[in-house]
């Protein structure tokens, strides 16, 4: 018996002593206790058994362990606590260590106090740690923290990433309530690049961040809009005003021709097309612009027109928090076209047929009763004399007030309506962490008929299953709904419409036909019950799934991503014949649909360590595939049988007016590596190369290498600068780099076969067949950008100045271009390879901190960005393509006509010039439009010129925010200096018979320079195009903002985090000398522009 009990306990040391023996491996830095004993379960399969309040599983800690023995690892956990372990069979027991083994000499207290920032708000989990020890905990959602059995004469260590860290003695007063400072150098601040994060300090290439506080400061609809004078070298442009669209990007300016110029946008690591419209602006945590080769060659064949990464905002670990934003608005004309009234129609009919020599000659310079009577364009409708008439009195007096008058416009616009809706839960723990949300905006546009709604949800889900294995989710649902309606205020026929004709007959139903004239169809048509229904409608799911494996090997990580970008838009129109469209024809329907679907996978492999304390080396490797196919169908007809059936019984309809369907398939599969390498945190290197492979070219000819290297010299950290205090931070960048677009149709190496009838019997039968329509070219490769760019980061006065400043130049060769060739071959061209495009500029960013007190703060960043562009060859070389209007040395979009210089005046000079060019085969007469001439006094091809360019010379930007106690205020200004527009609105046209927008034209008594003298027997006088090109400069007051924030200690008795209610102005004016609706691009016929004045709430819990 004896015997056996001692085989028993031998065999109970044994195991005890196995179990303490157990080497575990652990790397953690400011984590709760509970996640490292859950590491240490995983890897020895033994529990953790413990009881509060002797062990506190949330204490913060940090630990690192290499194959160490797990009873070394426990001390190290425990040490300068009360707990003390013993390791059992199945079990590590935690417990209180016995009296007799406690030094009883040692005095110990309990210390608590609140943690906030410069600005009064509470510090969500800041860490509070007993210097030398692993012990500390964290603050609560309201910044407060308690911490139990601190040494008397230990010091206590405060930190927070992004802030100073301060250090105290455990008996200063000062930890009841403490503020922390952000730490200005920000050094450790991290971004987002392309395959992963890096600390900005290290950052090599050229790139802009915008977190959510500056996208949230400016209420916008779309992500592309909050990029709009927030980061330098991105040109946001708004060319039109109507719900639902979407400005334009463009980074550093144009470099293609004809394939596209847009970025690569790139959502939670998924790059996808069709822009950004889905996404709402309230789910973004930042977007990164990656404008430098250096940057965005790891995209390859999508890099050169810079790329965009978009990261959502994600789950936050501790108590969950719900969060409410909403703001409701409403939309003013800010700019429209307007049109002339009953009166002034009435007078430019008049001037109109004073010039005219047929018999209708107006007899007077005067208004005359009787010549009013008899002119044609007043007695062809009883309404419309009717309504002139009214100005004369019985003794044949004209008071032009009295004409009656009415303006069709004012009939179809409205004060829109915006709302948007946020709401978003999140929270999570060590292991896991989660963000929901739901969105919800509706604009209801200042045009009647038009409207925009889209509502998405997501999730952000992500989930440590143990220290090695990590997976996670974001997705994304939206659907919207853009009411374009009948597309009037487009239509340059309706600007023609008599003011001084009938609306609406006596019943109130819209009349047809306005003053009788066979083109002047009412709008007011369009707006009646059923008559118009244009609604796109447009599904989207965006999905990225993530397993992410992290090696025992110190610095080693696999993460694999499988994206998903599903979309399909629904296209559907449908016009009652009783409308200004149909004009009392056949109804018209339309039914389409296309299916947009995007699969990408992508392996990464990460291996970044730091050898000693000099160098710091990250690799990345990278294997991707992507598969984009989208297919569509579509049908019109015309004659649907009843106008309540719309566009969903297009069999009941009589006439087919078109119909078909499309599949495009393409696949691309790709390989990239970079390596980072750091000396001494001053001397930064960064290389990659990527080799894409695509179905779209031909065979020989589908792999593609893009390489980049940069370097970066911290020079303030060199020991020759650690004397000087005024500078900061000082950094010298440089890169170069290859990049491609690859905007290249996937059929085009094939050619293409397009469908032809072929008749056969003298025309007594036809045949359908098809014919080589596109010649192929085998050849076809990428358009390649090779790129150079150096720069410098500084900041002054302990970064109370800060800023960046980049100077770039882009080489853009292999441009697609139709290169023509002999017709004899069948084709007149053939899209090729040929012609070369460049581009130069300066980016420079400021922030300066002006003011930092307790209760004030005043801050203002400055954005500056000048681009020149240049078309270096064409097909035929250094040859000017005139007829496309592509010009070498210039921009890609120019504008290239005749020069209007003034008005031909009734002077002896100008008759005696005018005589000379009549001489010559011209017909001036004073009044017409004075063109720039070479100096022969002949108007010919060869006095065209270029006249400007769409691009502006530079933009800048400037924001003010201040703050005070709870109030902020924030003034956002936007300018752009050096674009021309083609402001295509036709000025007098149709004269004597056509409205008018308001315009200074000539008369003998008004000698004007602006406009022309109007005729009858002219459609429009000549040289008329000469009056559309403007200068768009312009200053904008982008965004005015008012909020307060209610105290903290009212909040407290209500259980919130943050309320605050703001007031908002978007867009409350502009300053320029653009005639058009919008000098950012919205010119010709179109929607007028708006201003949108709101109140919202920001609501936290």
């Amino acid at each position: 018996m004896k015997h056996k009990i001692l085989l028993v306990l031998l065999l109970g040391l044994m195991v005890a002593f196995t179990a303490s023996a157990q080497k575990v491996t652990l790397q953690f830095r400011q984590v709760k206790l509970a996640k490292v004993f859950d590491a240490i379960t995983q890897q020895t399969g033994l529990t953790v058994a413990y009881s509060r309040p002797t062990v506190d599983p949330d204490r913060i800690v940090t630990i690192e362990a290499n194959k160490e023995e797990l009873s070394q690892v426990l001390t190290q956990l425990m040490k300068g606590t009360n707990v003390t372990f013993e390791i059992g069979e199945k079990k590590i027991y935690l417990k209180e260590k016995p009296t007799s083994d406690v030094q009883q000499s040692r005095k110990v207290k309990t210390i608590s106090g609140t943690i906030v920032d410069d600005k009064g708000e509470p510090v969500i989990g800041a860490s509070i740690i007993i210097e030398g020890t692993s012990q500390g905990t964290i603050t609560n959602i309201d910044g407060e923290y308690t911490l139990a059995n601190v040494p008397e004469n230990s010091m206590i260590t405060i930190s927070f990433v992004g802030y100073k860290s301060l250090t105290f003695a455990a008996n200063d007063k000062t930890l009841a309530n403490i503020t922390l400072k952000e730490d200005s150098e920000l050094i450790d601040e991290v971004v987002v690049v392309g395959y992963g994060v890096q600390k900005k300090r290290d950052v090599t290439g050229a790139m802009a961040s915008v977190d959510a506080a500056k996208i949230a400061s400016v209420p916008v609809t779309s992500a592309s809009e909050a990029l709009q004078g927030r980061a330098s070298g991105v040109l946001v442009s708004q060319d039109n005003w109507a719900p639902g669209t979407s400005p334009t990007v463009l980074i550093r300016g144009k470099r293609s021709i004809n394939a596209s110029n847009e970025p690569l946008y790139v959502v939670d690591g998924v790059p996808i097309t069709g822009g950004l419209r889905e996404i709402s602006p309230s789910d973004i945590a930042s977007m990164e612009v990656l404008k430098d080769a250096s940057a965005t060659a790891i995209y390859g064949s999508r890099g050169a027109n810079g790329v965009v990464l978009i990261t959502t905002k994600q789950g936050k670990d501790g108590k969950t928090q719900v969060d409410y934003s909403g703001y409701f608005g409403v939309q003013t004309i800010q700019n429209k076209l307007e049109l002339m009234n009953g009166a002034q129609y009435a007078e430019y009919v008049r001037e109109a047929y004073r010039n005219t020599n047929s018999s209708n000659k107006y007899p007077t310079d005067y208004p005359d009763k009787t010549a009013d009577m008899a002119n044609p364009m007043f007695k062809q409708d009883a309404y419309v004399l009717e309504s002139l008439m009214m100005a004369y009195d019985e003794n044949g007096n004209y008071y032009p007030s009295k004409v009656r008058s009415d303006n069709w416009f004012d009939h179809v616009t409205r004060n829109g309506i915006i709302t948007d809706h946020q709401i978003s839960v999140n929270g999570g723990n060590a292991k896991t962490n989660f963000l929901a949300s739901a969105t919800y905006n509706k604009n209801e546009g200042i045009m009647k008929d038009q409207s925009y709604e889209r509502y998405s949800i997501r999730l952000n889900l992500n989930h440590e299953i143990n220290q090695w294995f990590k997976f996670g989710l974001q997705t994304q649902y939206s659907h919207s709904v853009k009411e374009r309606g009948s597309g009037m205020e487009g239509d340059a026929y309706m600007y023609r419409i008599s003011p001084l004709g009938s609306l609406r007959n006596e019943d109130g139903t819209p009349t047809q036909l306005v003053a009788s004239d066979a083109q002047m169809w009412n709008p007011l048509m369009n707006l009646e019950e059923g008559a118009v229904s244009a609604p796109e409608k447009v599904s989207r799911y965006l999905g990225s799934y993530y397993v992410e494996v992290t090696f025992p090997v110190k610095g080693l990580k696999f993460k694999s991503n499988l994206g998903l970008d599903a979309r399909t838009k629904q296209n559907y129109q449908f016009y009652s014949s009783n409308t200004s469209t149909r004009q009392l024809g056949t109804s018209y329907a339309y039914n389409g649909m296309s299916k947009y679907t995007m699969m990408t996978l992508e392996n990464m492999l990460f291996y970044n360590r730091d050898f000693g304390k000099d160098h710091t080396l990250g690799v990345t490797l990278l294997q991707s595939i992507q598969e984009d196919k989208t297919e569509s169908n579509k049908i019109g007809v015309q004659d649907v049988t009843s106008d309540d059936l719309l566009y969903n019984d297009l069999a009941s309809s009589s006439i087919i007016d078109k119909i078909g369907s499309n599949l495009t398939k393409w696949t691309m599969a790709s390989f990239m590596g970079r390596v980072n390498y750091g000396f001494k945190g001053r001397y930064l290197f960064t290389g990659s190369v990527r080799y894409d492979g695509s179905s779209r070219l031909a065979e020989g000819h589908k792999w593609v290498a893009f390489p980049s290297v940069a370097l970066a010299w911290r020079v303030s950290e060199e020991a020759f600068m650690k004397k000087q205090n005024f500078l900061s931070n000082l950094k010298l960048r440089a890169g170069w780099g290859k990049t491609g677009n690859s905007s290249i149709d996937p059929y085009m190496t094939r050619g293409g076969l397009g469908l032809s009838t072929y008749v056969w019997d003298n025309g007594a039968s036809e045949v359908l067949g098809y014919a080589p329509s596109i010649m192929a070219n085998s050849e076809l490769t990428w358009e390649t950008t090779k790129q150079w760019n150096v720069g410098v980061d500084f900041g002054f006065f302990n970064n109370r100045l800060s800023g960046t400043v980049d100077l770039y130049l882009q080489h853009t060769s292999d441009l697609l271009l139709e290169r023509q060739i002999p017709v004899v071959s069948g084709f007149g061209s053939v899209l090729s390879n040929v012609g070369e495009t460049k581009n130069k500029g300066i980016e420079i960013s400021l922030s300066s901190l002006n003011i930092n007190t307790k209760s004030f703060q005043w801050t203002t960043d400055v954005m500056f960005y000048a681009n020149k562009e240049s078309i270096e060859s064409l097909y035929n070389g250094k040859v000017d393509d005139i007829g496309n209007k592509w010009f070498i040395g210039h921009p890609i979009n120019v504008h290239y006509d005749y020069e209007k210089i003034g008005i031909w005046q009734n002077t002896p000079e100008d008759l005696a010039e005018m005589e000379e060019f009549n001489k010559n085969g011209a017909n001036f007469k004073p009044g017409d439009i004075k063109i720039w001439d070479n100096g022969d006094k002949k108007i010919t091809e060869a006095d065209r010129k270029i006249l400007g360019s769409t691009s502006p010379k530079f933009i800048a930007s400037m924001v003010n925010s201040i703050s005070y106690k709870g109030f902020d205020f924030s003034i956002f200004l936007y300018a752009s200096v050096g674009a021309m527009l083609n402001n295509n609105i036709e000025y007098l046209n149709k004269p004597g018979r056509a409205n008018s927008i308001v315009i200074d034209y000539w008369t003998p008594t008004n000698p004007t320079n602006a406009y022309p003298r109007p005729s009858v027997d002219n459609a429009s006088p000549a040289y008329v195009k000469s009056l559309q090109y403007e200068k768009a400069d312009f200053i904008r007051v982008r965004n005015i903002t008012l909020g307060y924030t209610l105290p903290e200690k009212l909040l407290k008795k209500i259980r919130a985090r943050k309320i605050r209610v703001y007031l908002s102005a978007n867009n409350p004016f502009v300053i320029t000398g653009f005639s058009g609706i919008d000098p950012e691009g919205a010119r010709g016929y179109t929607a007028p522009s708006a201003s949108t004045w709101m109140g919202g709430v920001n609501l936290s819990f």
